[in-house]
């Protein structure tokens, strides 16, 4: 696993945006994730899957990349299965509410949007806050 400073993660974005999810909807797209597996108690190894997810944001703000986006599709992954141990630090967003999260993601080829820090470790490239929060002195 790498750690990711926020220097790292403004460098290699394309895009980083303050933005809140509007609709999560899963894929049918099925992966393995590299060099993650679950060993069982008897020795047994298993690759750790996972399943497609798109979710598709409202931007609120846009702090490095394209000015005029007012809305992108994340392309990341839910476990497939319940992984013993050594899993993959993913990453799952409710529509409902209006959390937000700042967020370092670069661009695919078929116009999706995915986490700097990768598919198998993107939880570092979100930062969620709430925002009603309010600091009193």
């Amino acid at each position: 696993m790498q750690v990711w400073t926020y220097d790292m993660l403004n460098d290699k974005a394309a895009l980083v945006v303050i933005a809140t999810p509007t609709k999560v909807v899963e894929t049918s797209e099925l992966m393995v994730f590299p060099n993650i597996t679950t060993v069982y108690p008897n020795g047994q190894q298993r690759p750790v899957k996972g399943k497609g997810v798109e979710t598709t944001f409202k931007v609120l703000t846009v702090l490095k990349g394209e000015p005029d986006i007012k809305q992108l599709i994340l392309h990341h992954y839910s476990p497939a299965s319940t992984p013993a141990g050594g899993e993959p630090m993913l990453v799952s967003f409710k529509a409902e509410g209006k959390k937000q999260y700042l967020m370092f993601l670069r661009k695919e080829a078929d116009g999706r949007y995915v986490a700097v820090s990768g598919q198998t470790d993107p939880q570092f490239s979100f930062i969620g806050f709430d925002p009603n929060f309010v600091m009193v002195k």
